[in-house]
């Protein structure tokens, strides 16, 4: 399971090969108990930050995103799987503080 790819588990709640009768429905709605919505939705927000992930671990730059939108983003699919951990985050989530300062800088 660990070597399992983010990639993968985001592929788990795509639209394919019938995903929904075998694997959404009985058992992956389970993995996020506070979203109420379509699957294609969530599956494009954590494609969101799939993608967002993989250019930070390859040193691409990420200057020219809507960084502030991925945040939000970020915060609202982890809210899906756990709104406290949404709380316990904000003690040292220090995003919008950089962000905040970067704009100043401009």
């Amino acid at each position: 399971m660990a070597e399992l790819s983010l990639g993968f588990w985001v592929s788990l709640i795509s639209r394919g090969q019938s995903y929904d009768r075998t694997l959404w429905v009985p058992a992956l709605h389970r993995a996020f108990p506070h979203y109420q919505g379509k699957r294609k939705v969530l599956h494009d927000n954590l494609t969101t930050v799939r993608l967002l992930r993989n250019r930070i671990m390859h040193h691409e730059p990420v200057f020219y995103r809507d960084l502030r939108a991925d945040h939000m983003k970020i915060k609202r699919v982890l809210g899906y799987i756990s709104p406290r951990m949404v709380t316990l985050l904000a003690v040292v989530d220090r995003v919008d503080e950089v962000l905040c300062g970067r704009e100043q800088q401009r």
